[in-house]
């Protein structure tokens, strides 16, 4: 899935979530860190990482998601 408000379906509600930019960058950092982890943790057990047990490819779309957002902010 794709996590932007201009893939939504037509008439969906789209939903904003507010936060200062320093707030939005220390979140998004410490994701990178967590998704460094997860990856490294599914290396070490030789894991395919097709599959995604523990939902990092949703936490992947929304530091994505969020990373666009902070280039956009002013």
């Amino acid at each position: 899935m794709i996590i932007d408000a201009d893939y939504a379906e037509v008439g969906e509600p789209i939903v904003t979530l507010r936060m200062s930019k320093s707030q939005a960058e220390y979140v998004s950092s410490g994701i990178s860190d967590i998704l460094c982890w997860c990856n490294g943790f599914m290396a070490a057990r030789g894991e395919d990482f097709r599959y995604d047990p523990m939902g990092t490819n949703q936490i992947r779309e929304f530091n994505i998601a969020l990373k666009k957002a902070l280039e956009r902010a002013v």
